[in-house]
């Protein structure tokens, strides 16, 4: 999900990433996180994401993690929150969806597995929104 020439390939499994961020298996939801957050840094998909409910789980990875491994799949939940927040028309929904609360916990970076990359997207986030 990485190179720009794969996302429009993307679409179509939308949902099955959405699945797999239920998965009983960690790695399984964070490397989820981690391919649907960096497909929400192609503008071109956010509409495609949002109907999809991506920004959903994105929230909910975004809230500080209790493992250190869980710590990656933040900030991919994080920075795609922000990629999501650079366009206008969406920007209230990402508010009434709750994505508020985890963001500024994030830029507090008062959790024990927070580090500056984590705050510094989630002040990029805030700042669009």
């Amino acid at each position: 999900a990485v190179a720009k020439q794969s996302h429009s390939f993307m679409v179509d499994f939308y949902d099955i990433l959405m699945d797999f961020t239920r998965d009983r298996d960690a790695k399984c939801r964070q490397y989820a996180i981690q391919a649907l957050g960096n497909l929400c840094a192609d503008p071109l998909q956010v509409k495609s994401l949002i109907d999809a409910k991506c920004s959903n789980a994105m929230i909910l990875f975004s809230f500080p993690p209790t493992t250190d491994d869980a710590a990656s799949a933040q900030f991919h939940a994080i920075a795609g929150l922000h990629g999501l927040s650079k366009i206008h028309e969406y920007r209230t929904a990402l508010l009434r969806e709750g994505s508020l609360e985890p963001l500024i916990l994030g830029v507090r970076g008062n959790s024990k597995f927070s580090d500056s990359e984590i705050q510094h997207e989630a002040a990029a986030a805030l700042s669009n929104l």
